[in-house]
């Protein structure tokens, strides 16, 4: 009895966890391939660009964005370093960055070019209004301005 329960445990577990990685990566596909980017590279430029509108929105609007995309602290903690983490008074400065140029230095980061970040934008607001609807997906629009 126990041996059938732990089987129909790890089998309900194992389902999950598979779902799970499907539907994150849904997105960072959709990157990969409307971008011409790789895995490493559609993660820290969404990171980027989800950043950005963390800055720009409410606490509680931003919430509304995280619960659409639940890979929201993987594609966060994605985001490279800007500046390198060195001791320079150019490394200095670039932690100090926001906004867009953080963005641009994070895709520069990345090896991905400034111009997809307007590839990126619109795959990212279609995927949230997919997932959480066209009041939330506005309200990332305008962040990400």
């Amino acid at each position: 009895m126990k041996t059938i329960l732990m089987l129909t445990l790890v089998g309900f577990f194992t389902m999950f966890a598979t779902q799970s990685i499907a539907q994150e990566s849904e997105l960072i596909k959709q990157l990969m391939d409307g971008a011409d980017v790789s895995k490493t590279q559609a993660m820290g430029g969404a990171g980027a660009l989800f950043g950005l509108a963390r800055e720009n929105m409410s606490k509680e609007d931003f919430k509304k964005v995280e619960d659409a995309v639940p890979e929201m602290g993987d594609l966060l903690d994605a985001v490279p370093s800007v500046g390198g983490g060195k001791t320079s008074m150019l490394g200095s400065v670039a932690k100090t960055i926001t906004g867009m140029p953080k963005v641009v230095a994070a895709f520069d980061e990345l090896g991905i070019s400034q111009d997809k970040v307007a590839l990126f934008t619109p795959i990212l607001v279609n995927y949230v209004e997919e997932k959480g609807g066209k009041a939330i997906s506005s309200l990332l629009g305008k962040a990400m301005q």
